[in-house]
């Protein structure tokens, strides 16, 4: 059975509301159904079928097509099966998720993943501020699950993280893990200033030492870790070739709140 999919006909005026567009929200719907799907985000109506070109039967593998930055909340509270999109997404891509993959061969708006708790996202371009963060109405950001980011991440990314893995393939924003509970955060290209602002329990890992470090956090000096051994393998395993080795220079901080996050600089 092949994928459902979804083709942009056009740049629309308003923005996309595509939150109804996820595998158990389709189950059951025809194809005279699924079109009649409204997605509007203003007065004025507009359905899935004045959009998007509908193809394919298979709800639980869904494919976007030409989709831009006006595209939001794709994938949001998206609880099992595939979305591929072929294109950019816009805000909120897969926010409030508990389980399911989404790929994205594109760019992605702001809050990627926020306060999701579970499954995977990957975006091969840049995308927006405070992905991983808090979405509207939550208390805490991402509390599980996966993200890879490989281009640029905007500012916050990981804001109150709870739970769950942040890599960011190149440079990250300003406060990049700021007020993170717990959790991790790979910064391979590095961030802005503040990183770490009011780090409880979190690990943030740097590829090299960051331009700006705050001075609430202490050097504990250079020490053996087994576990980035463990996450350089578990990464090489989900099709990431990064080399993380075992010896990173360990700061401990934010020591203006609890103090028992770290940061950890690759040797």
């Amino acid at each position: 059975m092949s994928a459902l999919s979804f083709e942009l006909k056009r740049r629309t005026e308003q923005r996309l509301d595509l939150s109804s567009l996820v595998p158990s929200r389709l189950d059951g719907l025809n194809r005279k159904q699924i079109e009649s799907l409204s997605i509007a985000t203003t007065r004025q109506a507009l359905t899935v079928g004045d959009a998007f070109k509908v193809k394919g039967k298979d709800v639980e593998q869904l494919h976007f097509v030409g989709t831009d930055d006006r595209c939001d909340k794709i994938g949001a509270k998206l609880s099992g099966g595939e979305i591929v999109i072929d294109g950019d997404a816009g805000l909120l891509l897969g926010a409030q998720m508990k389980s399911g993959k989404i790929s994205v061969d594109g760019s992605a708006g702001v809050s990627v993943g926020a306060s999701m708790s579970g499954g995977g996202i990957s975006v091969r371009r840049d995308v927006g501020d405070q992905a991983g963060g808090v979405a509207f109405g939550e208390t805490f950001g991402m509390k599980g699950g996966f993200i890879s980011i490989g281009g640029d991440a905007g500012a916050l990314v990981g804001e109150r993280l709870r739970r769950g893995l942040i890599v960011v393939g190149g440079k990250a924003g300003d406060y990049a893990g700021g007020r993170m509970v717990a959790g991790t955060i790979l910064l391979r290209g590095g961030a802005g200033r503040h990183a770490g602002y009011g780090n409880r329990r979190g690990s943030l890992i740097f590829g090299d030492k960051p331009r700006h470090l705050m001075p609430t956090y202490v050097d504990s000096g250079v020490m053996e870790f087994d576990y980035l051994r463990l996450l350089e393998t578990w990464l090489r395993e989900q099709g990431m070739r990064i080399r993380l080795g075992g010896r990173a220079r360990r700061l401990m901080g934010d020591m203006a709140v609890l103090g028992k996050g770290e940061m950890l600089i690759l040797e």
